[in-house]
C-alpha cells in the first residue's frame, strides 16, 4: 500500500479554476441569508409584525386563516426581496455552462416550487395549528409525531409525485446494465420495482444517481447525465455505493436520528417560548407572532443539530464507499466515477477543511478517491 500523499496536479488546477464559481454561489447565499435576517429583525423592531397580526385578526374571521395570511404575506415579501439572489444563482450556472435552462424554464420551475411549498406549508402549518389549538401543553409532542409521519409519507410519494413535477422519469430500457443492477439488488435482499432514467440532461450538465422512495415506491434513479457519459462499469460502481446505503438501512437510520433531534428541538424551543419569549412579547403560540418566534428560534437551535447530522451523514457515506469496495469489488471504478463527477459537477477535490467539517454531507472527494484507491491520506 502506498503511504505518500500527492494530489494530482490536474486536481489542484481544477480546484483553482472552480473556486470563483463556488465563491460566487457562497457570497450570494450569505447575502440572501443576511437580507432575510435583516428583514425579519426590522419586521419585529419596527412593530410591523404586531401591526400585521392586529390587522389580520380584525379582518379575518377564523384564526387559521389569520395564520395562513400572516405567513403567506411574510413568505411572499421575503421571496420578492431575495429574488435577485435566486436569479443570480441561475445566471452563474448558465455562465459556467452547467445549466441548460432558459430563464423562462427556470422561472417555471420556481413557480412550481412556490406552489408545492405553499401546499406543503399549509399542511404543516395546519398540523401545528390544530395541535396548538386543542392540546394545550402537549401540543409540541403530538406536532413532532405528526411532522415525522408526514415526512415519511412525503418520502414515499417523492418518486411517484414530487420528483416528476420537476424532472422526467422514464424506465431504463432492458439490457445488460439494467439486469446487473437489479440482480445486485436481489443479491443483497433489496427489493426494487424498476430502474429509471432521471431526465437531468434537459436542465443541467451535473450528474447524480440515487435510491428514492420507501417500500413499494422504492426506485433506482440514474441521471441521464451520468448514464450517457459514463461507462456501464462506472454507472454500476456509483450504484453500488447507493446500494450500500440501502443494505445498511441508512434512510431509516437517518429518519430515526432526525426524528429524535426534532423532538429535542421542539422541547427546547417550547420551553424557551414559555419561559422567556412569550412573556417578554406578551404573545402565545395561538397568535401568528408567537408562531413566528417559534420558527425563528427553531431555526437557531437547529444549527448545532445540523452539524451533528452532517457528521452522521459523512460517516454513513464512508461506510457506503466501503461496501462498494469490499462487497461489490467496485472500489477502483467508483474512484474513477467520483473523480469524473467532481470535474463534471464543478466540485472541489480538496475544499477548505473548516468548510468541509461544517457543511459537507460527504467526505471531500480527495479523501474518498484516495481511500478507494488504497492510498493512505
Amino acid at each position: 500500500m502506498k503511504t505518500t500523499l500527492s494530489l494530482p496536479s490536474a486536481w489542484l488546477e481544477h480546484d483553482k479554476n472552480v473556486k470563483p464559481y463556488l465563491w460566487s454561489h457562497r457570497v450570494l447565499s450569505m447575502g440572501r441569508t443576511f437580507l432575510t435576517l435583516g428583514l425579519l429583525v426590522w419586521f419585529v423592531v419596527s412593530l410591523r409584525a404586531f401591526q400585521l397580526e392586529d390587522y389580520l385578526e380584525k379582518n379575518l374571521q377564523y384564526t387559521f386563516l389569520v395564520w395562513l395570511a400572516y405567513f403567506g404575506i411574510i413568505s411572499a415579501v421575503l421571496e420578492m426581496a431575495t429574488f435577485l439572489f435566486s436569479i443570480s444563482h441561475h445566471w452563474i450556472e448558465r455562465s459556467y455552462e452547467l445549466s441548460k435552462q432558459s430563464y423562462a424554464g427556470w422561472f417555471w420551475d420556481k413557480v412550481k416550487g412556490w406552489i408545492l411549498g405553499a401546499i406543503l406549508g399549509t399542511v404543516f402549518l395546519g398540523i401545528l395549528y390544530l395541535c396548538v389549538a386543542h392540546l394545550e401543553g402537549n401540543w409540541w409532542i403530538v406536532t413532532a409525531i405528526l411532522f415525522v409521519a408526514v415526512s415519511i409519507v412525503l418520502a414515499q410519494l417523492a418518486p411517484v409525485i414530487l420528483i416528476p413535477i420537476f424532472f422526467k422519469l422514464e424506465p431504463m430500457e432492458s439490457g445488460p446494465l439494467k439486469e446487473r443492477l437489479l440482480k445486485m439488488c436481489e443479491r443483497f435482499g433489496v427489493e426494487v420495482r424498476e430502474v429509471y432514467h432521471l431526465g437531468m440532461g434537459e436542465k443541467t450538465e451535473k450528474g447524480n444517481a440515487a435510491f428514492v422512495g420507501l417500500g413499494k415506491t422504492k426506485r433506482i434513479m440514474i441521471g441521464d447525465t451520468l448514464y450517457k457519459k459514463f461507462s456501464p462499469e462506472e454507472v454500476e460502481a456509483v450504484f453500488a455505493h447507493e446500494l450500500g446505503h440501502q443494505v445498511h438501512n441508512d434512510l431509516w437510520k437517518g429518519i430515526v436520528l432526525s426524528s429524535a433531534f426534532l423532538f429535542l428541538i421542539f422541547y427546547i424551543v417550547q420551553g424557551a417560548l414559555e419561559q422567556y419569549l412569550n412573556p417578554y412579547f406578551q404573545t402565545g403560540m395561538i397568535h401568528p407572532f408567537g408562531v413566528l418566534c417559534f420558527f425563528v428560534l427553531f431555526s437557531i437551535v437547529q444549527i448545532p443539530v445540523g452539524l451533528v447530522q452532517t457528521l452522521f451523514s459523512r460517516w454513513r457515506e464512508r461506510l457506503a464507499d466501503r461496501f462498494a469496495f469490499e462487497r461489490i469489488g467496485s472500489g477502483e471504478k467508483l474512484a474513477d466515477s467520483l473523480e469524473r463527477l467532481t470535474y463534471q459537477n464543478r466540485g472541489l477535490f480538496r475544499p477548505n477543511p473548516i468548510v468541509e467539517f461544517f457543511t459537507y454531507s460527504h467526505p471531500a472527494p480527495w479523501r474518498r478517491i484516495l481511500k478507494l484507491r488504497g492510498v493512505k491520506a
